[in-house]
């Protein structure tokens, strides 16, 4: 794809690097998952653009958006700063799409502010259920020990890569892991990622606290969604995908085989059609 320019905006005070592709159409927000970035959605946004306003925005904490060492890194924090995004834009409505923790970020601001969700693409979605989580993350969170397997290195960041998708070969390149350590080794980057992931993971999965809260939220949250989950998923079980079929009221969900992760990057094309197609149906509608 051509290299997407990036750009810059102030929320709230915090400096928040962003892409935009496409000027007609309805809005649409990208929402990468943790120690991620905007990067993970290079493979999309053009095609996604083709008849909507697309932006992907470097959450607080992350890529190359501000990490204020005294902000509260939770789920709802960060939900709350994909709507100020928006509103920063002048956009009251936008179809969300979230990946791994930018799944669980897209249902908050759906239960929060549902007006502004026209629609959700929960890709591979984190925070579902208690269990089914990635041990590495588990163990992250412990005092110390946390601080030690999270310090950035180029072959932490090729194994957690290589655990990410179902097929590395063509996708964890060396240029892949240079970027990630890059973006990890920023100053800040590992404090915000470990606040962020203590926030809703604990050593035996995702916190109850927010499950039950997310639980509780699920029924009510009538705005259309699709759920596309790898198979081969070894950060976050298929098996939630499960939950959200039977919970949530207005929800269509493909699981892929020989997929892990991020069906994103995987499978680039077929992701880009198939969220084409759900948009459209409902733009129609409109």
């Amino acid at each position: 794809m051509p290299m997407v320019k990036n750009q810059f905006i102030n929320i709230g005070g915090t400096k928040t690097r962003y892409w935009q592709v496409g000027d007609q159409g309805p809005s649409v927000l990208l929402l990468h998952g943790i120690a991620c970035s905007v990067l993970e959605w290079e493979r999309n946004i053009a095609a996604l653009a083709a008849h909507h306003r697309v932006f992907a925005v470097d959450l607080l904490g992350f890529g190359l958006t501000d990490k204020p060492s005294n902000e509260n890194y939770c789920v709802s924090r960060l939900a709350q700063f994909s709507l100020d995004f928006l509103t920063a834009h002048n956009i009251s409505r936008a179809h969300f799409a979230g990946n791994s923790m930018g799944g669980s970020i897209a249902l908050e601001c759906a239960r929060v502010a549902p007006e502004r969700v026209a629609s959700l693409v929960l890709v591979d979605p984190a925070g579902i259920d208690r269990r089914g989580t990635l041990l590495e993350f588990r163990l992250a969170t412990l005092p110390f020990l946390g601080e030690a397997l999270t310090r950035p290195n180029r072959l932490g960041t090729r194994m957690l890569w290589r655990k990410a998708v179902a097929d590395p070969t063509s996708i964890v390149t060396d240029e892949l892991v240079n970027t990630k350590t890059q973006l990890a080794n920023m100053p800040g980057a590992d404090a915000a990622f470990l606040k962020t992931l203590r926030s809703f993971v604990d050593f035996i999965g995702f916190r109850p606290a927010h499950v039950n809260a997310l639980h509780a939220a699920l029924p009510h949250i009538n705005t259309p969604t699709l759920v596309i989950w790898g198979r081969d998923d070894k950060f976050v079980t298929v098996a939630h995908a499960e939950l959200l079929q039977r919970m949530l009221p207005n929800v269509q969900v493909q699981v892929w085989d020989r997929c892990g992760h991020v069906p994103q990057i995987e499978y680039p094309e077929r992701f880009n059609r198939t969220v084409m197609e759900f948009w459209a149906k409902l733009d129609g509608e409109a």
